[in-house]
């Protein structure tokens, strides 16, 4: 249902600008209508790398200054001002971030120790890095925002794979997951399954 409330706004607008005097979208008009149409969707194909690059691109002096040209870049889209688009286009402004593609979120990698006791106060330590379960306080704002708007096709984000626990911090200042194993044989398999950890989209 969302996948097509999106193709019937973006249908609209451009059957509105054929039925007009300027008979084709102006190249702005077009990266603009593809980057709103790129971002209200949790897939984005390769085809959006020119719109999202250039929106991505347009920064000002200030974060206030970025938000507000990146908003004006959007509102030349026609039908920008439709029932719905200026939320939507807020959304994307103020949400929106290349660090919370799913991509990105697969590479954010923690430290992770699984220990294995052989004597008092002496451990094996056998350090891997993993997905980091976490998702950043702004991808979270971000999802939130665009999950539960009217003309988005987001699914749930979910983090698939072995809990990590508790994020502790060594004496030196470095955060990192402790996992006890009771023998190396073991050490080896909780490496392995962490391997799988990832974050992807579920219904």
């Amino acid at each position: 249902m969302k996948s097509l409330k999106i193709t019937i706004v973006f249908l609209l607008a451009f059957v509105s600008i054929q039925g007009s005097a300027q008979a084709e979208l102006s190249n702005i008009q077009t990266l603009a209508c593809e980057t709103i149409l790129c971002l209200s969707s949790a897939v984005q194909p390769s085809e959006c790398n020119p719109a999202l690059n250039y929106f991505y691109g347009i920064k000002g002096d200030k974060i206030s200054d970025t938000l507000d040209l990146r908003r004006a870049f959007l509102n030349k889209c026609p039908d920008s001002s439709a029932q719905g688009m200026p939320g939507l286009i807020n959304a994307i402004v103020n949400y929106s971030s290349p660090f919370c593609t799913l991509e990105s979120l697969n590479n954010n990698l923690v430290e992770v120790r699984i220990l294995v006791k052989y004597g008092r106060n002496k451990y094996h330590v056998k350090t891997i890095k993993v997905v980091d379960p976490e998702l950043p306080a702004a991808c979270r704002n971000y999802y939130n925002a665009l999950i539960n708007h009217e003309y988005t096709a987001y699914s749930q984000l979910s983090y698939i794979g072995t809990d990590l626990g508790t994020r502790r911090e060594d004496d030196d200042g470095d955060e990192f997951y402790g996992i006890y194993a009771d023998s190396k044989s073991e050490q080896n398999e909780i490496a392995a399954a962490l391997s799988d950890n990832h974050w992807e989209w579920t219904d």
